[in-house]
């Protein structure tokens, strides 16, 4: 573990440790899978949402569209996402899971899982309560936004 006593610094500084700990705690957890741990991200995302546009799931991920582009990119020349022609929107084209991509995410489910459990065993050992931690976290996200659009004028875009 990392010297817990490294110098507390910014809430930002704070956020940056905290997400390399959990791109950790995901790469180890899904190292007896063959999925990384962005790929389960995307695959979660599109499974618990169904179809989205590529604008659409960029909003939510927070990320530029060409980003999301470039990650999927990969999964949809192996066949695991999908993109079809929007029902009533001709210029937009809606991604969604294949059953060969659905497969893959569902083997993997119990390597995540696994990892999940041990982080919220630990949370439980040092008396966090799981439900005020999300709170928290969509608090800190709501805000980080505003900070954005309030430094932008409104006019943020996503990565840039």
């Amino acid at each position: 573990m990392p010297n817990a006593a490294a110098r507390r610094l910014t809430l930002l500084y704070q956020l940056y440790l905290t997400n390399q700990a959990a791109r950790n705690l995901v790469r180890v957890s899904m190292a007896a899978s063959d999925m990384s741990g962005e790929e389960y991200a995307l695959y979660s995302y599109l499974y618990a949402n169904g179809s989205r546009t590529l604008t659409q799931a960029s909003g939510d991920l927070g990320m530029p569209i060409t980003t999301l582009a470039t990650l999927l990119a990969p999964s949809v020349q192996a066949g695991h996402v999908e993109k079809r022609a929007h029902p009533t929107d001709r210029r937009a084209r809606l991604l969604r899971l294949t059953d060969a991509g659905r497969a893959r995410l569902e083997a993997a489910m119990p390597a995540f899982t696994a990892g999940y459990r041990v982080l919220l065993e630990e949370l439980e050992a040092q008396g966090v309560d799981v439900e005020d931690l999300y709170a928290a976290l969509a608090a800190l996200r709501s805000g980080i936004w505003d900070a954005v659009e309030r430094l932008t004028g409104g006019r943020a875009e996503l990565g840039a």
